[in-house]
């Protein structure tokens, strides 16, 4: 059966105790010979709290400041990264080196360069079918026109930093283009002579057109890495921008000769490209 009070034993213990406690707390408070402890107690405690805040909780912060800088430094590589695309279209198309400022009715202040603005819109890529590019007859990619204008594109140039892409043939949502190797292509183009004209065709391989011509009319001699620039005939294309280079000459038959070039421009090289505003 169990007590209702507490034995004479457990009041004594009980205030002895309490005696010792206050014997204690008096010279704590009179002494502070406990002083070295509590300090020692206090080092422990902040130190095991400084212990278990790296263990824990830094690893953690660590990795979300890790985190959002790695998204951060992306972010600026891609501003970064249009950014220097962007120059490029601009130098390629202001440059006096470039086969643009032959033609003196595109570059209209080519005599005065820090005003010189040429007008064509940004345009940025949203799809196009690399295995379809490299591999089929069909050569097409869809951009995005930013800027907001109530200009009609469709037939309009479009060029990236190393030349000409092709043209605009339809909106939708996006503007499709016809690449220069697409089958359906046609460009008119020429030597720099003026002399040999012709309307280059897609080849349906990636980076090649070919132009072909009889043997018996233009009877003189057209040799490999001759440049070819567009002849400014068919109304699309400017004249004099530089197109391409022969690769190699394909004699089939006694009035026909296949000129392959290869074309300065690659579709997949970037994704930002320029629209030539008429």
């Amino acid at each position: 059966m169990a007590r209702a009070a507490p034995t004479p034993g457990q009041k004594l213990s009980f205030i002895f105790f309490v005696i010792l406690s206050s014997l204690i707390l008096y010279i704590d408070i009179t002494s502070n010979n406990f002083k070295s402890i509590k300090n020692g107690f206090k080092s422990f405690k902040i130190s095991s709290s400084y212990i278990a805040k790296e263990i824990s909780i830094e690893p953690l912060k660590s990795i979300i400041s890790l985190s959002k800088s790695k998204s951060q430094l992306i972010e600026e590589n891609k501003d970064l990264r249009e950014a220097l695309e962007l120059s490029y279209l601009n130098n390629y198309l202001i440059s006096k080196e470039n086969i643009f400022f032959k033609d003196k009715e595109i570059i209209k202040k080519a005599h005065n360069e820090n005003n010189y603005k040429f007008e064509y819109d940004i345009a940025y890529l949203k799809s196009i079918d690399p295995n379809m590019y490299n591999c089929c007859d069909k050569h097409r990619m869809f951009i995005d026109i930013k800027q907001n204008s109530d200009n009609l594109y469709v037939e309009s140039v479009v060029f990236n930093t190393e030349g000409l892409v092709g043209q605009i043939i339809g909106e939708s949502k996006f503007y499709e283009v016809l690449l220069l190797t697409d089958i359906s292509h046609s460009l008119p183009i020429k030597l720099n002579s003026s002399e040999f004209f012709c309307n280059a065709k897609g080849s349906g391989r990636s980076e090649y057109i070919i132009c072909t011509y009889n043997p018996l009319v233009w009877t003189k001699e057209i040799k490999e890495n001759q440049i070819f620039y567009t002849s400014g005939l068919g109304g699309i294309y400017p004249k004099d921008i530089e197109v391409g280079y022969v690769s190699s000459i394909e004699v089939v038959d006694s009035t026909q000769t296949n000129i392959e070039i290869k074309i300065l421009a690659n579709p997949l090289n970037g994704n930002i490209f320029g629209v030539l505003r008429y």
